[in-house]
């Protein structure tokens, strides 16, 4: 591993995150919030001190194999560290901090704001937010400013009642982490060359990492070109549908990352919109397919998604899903509320999303189980959702399928195939180590969480396996104490820590994260 190299690196990436840290400070300054400005400043600053830092410290030069794993992997837990740095500063606790910053970037949604506004927007705990280092040092400046020229900070950017800018900050953080930060730095940087390729491989979640073009720099924009041109479509549309174009902007950064963080305490539910539903459910369905599939429906096939295998089955699992939850969760309703109510969420927990439109907590075990089953199957390869992925589950359908073939014709020469093309036995091998991998871990981040949770009687067996699910799958919200209606703040320090690892080790789909613990890795 060429140590200096990373460094430089990690320095480049620190550098851009820091220049992202502008736009909520923007948003902050807009909407008059003087804690805001100097939080997000404040983290700008560490992040480009850091950056400058490192780079002094490390050079130029290609990235290994090695070097690409530890980016991507550590990359993440530094976009995480600082991004939660706004939030400490604006009075959350550090571990809650990180949480909900990791939650963020790995586009989980689950969170631990636990109050909201009149208006209905999510606000930190009024006693901590007046508490805090942001707070004291815009009252610091407010002084200075009053001493020096008779002007206040009050008189420049009035108090409001709640951060929009860290709440967009929210939101922002999931777009980034959505098609990935790794995958923008990709796209910014035209020095990586060859180590793009293995960065690459690393960050983009599914099994199926065919590139568009046989520059990874231009397939990197290519994707963020296809991301913010459905992004921008969207804000459109709900803004059209009667959506505040705030709104519109931070539930489009949490539908197209799959992410799930609305401004609203109640999510989508909060604005009480058949039309704005069904828009939500539209690109939170696209979202969740693969968008080197929309590249080549838009500028080479048109049906390049119809023809996909895993976009049919994907789209055949919406649907039988959604019946299935329609007949049987006991929703007290017509018949075209209870399918759209089914509809919404199989869509945004098959798609990792997690947004809802009502309290799927109460519907019937049967119903339950169905989304809990959903939390693991998860989107399409090569989008912007979690879990296992479904060309996974289809491949492992074709190999079970094969075995039952062979257990009758044991002579029989069988292939499992995709796209009508055979697959290499060492991929379908890695397919079922990856289900492999990731049950185990599933199972055994369940077993620590119940041992941490032993003196909480709220977290019963169906609150700790659906919390697990929903972070290793990214998904957000889960069933119990961590249903829709309510969050993650009640979990124990150590089972915070627990799921914050289950969201960085699910985002970068496991193996990213176990490679670092081999002993061959860090050998030279």
């Amino acid at each position: 591993m060429n140590v200096k190299v990373l460094l430089y690196s990690f320095g480049d990436l620190l550098r851009i995150i820091g220049i992202l840290m502008l736009f909520p400070g923007m948003v902050a300054a807009y909407y008059r919030e003087p804690e805001g400005v100097v939080a997000f400043a404040f983290t700008s600053i560490i992040a480009m001190g850091s950056s400058s830092f490192l780079r002094r410290r490390g050079e130029m030069g290609d990235l290994g194999i090695k070097d690409g794993f530890a980016l991507v992997a550590f990359g993440w837990l530094a976009a995480a560290m600082i991004g939660a740095i706004p939030y400490m500063l604006l009075g959350m606790g550090l571990t809650d901090s990180l949480f909900e910053s990791m939650s963020g970037f790995t586009t989980t949604g689950a969170s631990v704001l636990t109050e909201s506004n009149s208006d209905g927007y999510w606000i930190i705990d009024g006693e901590l937010a007046n508490q805090s280092i942001a707070f004291a040092v815009a009252g610091a400046v407010e002084y200075l400013l009053w001493a020096t020229t008779n002007t206040t900070v009050s008189a420049m950017l009035p108090e409001q009642p709640t951060y929009y800018g860290l709440l967009f900050w929210r939101s922002f953080s999931q777009w980034l982490g959505g098609m990935g930060i790794i995958l923008l730095f990709i796209a910014i940087l035209p020095r990586l060359g060859v180590a793009g390729r293995q960065l690459y491989r690393a960050e983009v979640p599914g099994p199926d990492k065919e590139s568009m073009r046989p520059r990874i720099r231009q397939t990197a924009e290519l994707l963020w070109g296809i991301y913010i041109s459905l992004s921008i479509i969207e804000v459109v549309l709900l803004k059209v549908a009667g959506m505040p174009l705030y709104d519109a902007v931070c539930n489009t950064f949490a539908t197209m990352a799959t992410g799930g963080f609305s401004p609203q305490s109640m999510s989508i539910e909060a604005y009480g919109s058949p039309v704005i539903e069904y828009i939500v459910v539209l690109f939170m369905f696209l979202a969740g397919a693969n968008f080197a599939l929309h590249y080549r429906t838009v500028y080479e096939e048109r049906m390049s998604l119809i023809r996909d295998p895993e976009f049919r089955l994907y789209a055949v699992i919406v649907i039988i899903s959604t019946l299935f939850v329609a007949a049987t969760a006991g929703m007290a309703s017509s018949v075209s509320d209870r399918i759209r109510y089914a509809l919404f969420q199989v869509v945004s927990i098959m798609t990792t999303t997690g947004f809802s439109t009502t309290n799927f907590d109460t519907w019937s075990p049967a119903a339950k189980i169905v989304l809990l089953l959903l939390m693991f199957v998860g989107a399409c390869a090569g989008s912007t959702g979690g879990a296992i992925k479904v060309v996974r589950v289809l491949m492992i359908l074709k190999y079970v399928h094969r075995e039952l073939m062979l257990a009758m014709h044991p002579k029989a020469v069988i292939q499992v195939k995709l796209h009508d093309n055979a697959i290499k036995e060492e991929i379908v091998r890695s397919t079922i180590s990856f289900f492999g991998i990731y049950m185990l871990t599933f199972a055994l981040a369940s077993i620590m969480l119940a041992a941490v949770s032993y003196s909480d009687p709220a977290m019963n067996l169906e609150a700790i396996v659906s919390a697990v699910a929903s972070c290793l799958g990214n998904v957000g919200p889960g069933f119990g104490p961590v249903g829709p209606y309510l969050n993650y703040s009640a979990i124990h320090p150590l089972g915070k820590l627990i799921l914050i690892l289950c969201m960085w080790m699910g985002r970068l789909e496991i193996m990213t994260v176990l490679v670092l613990l081999l002993p061959d890795f860090w050998k030279k």
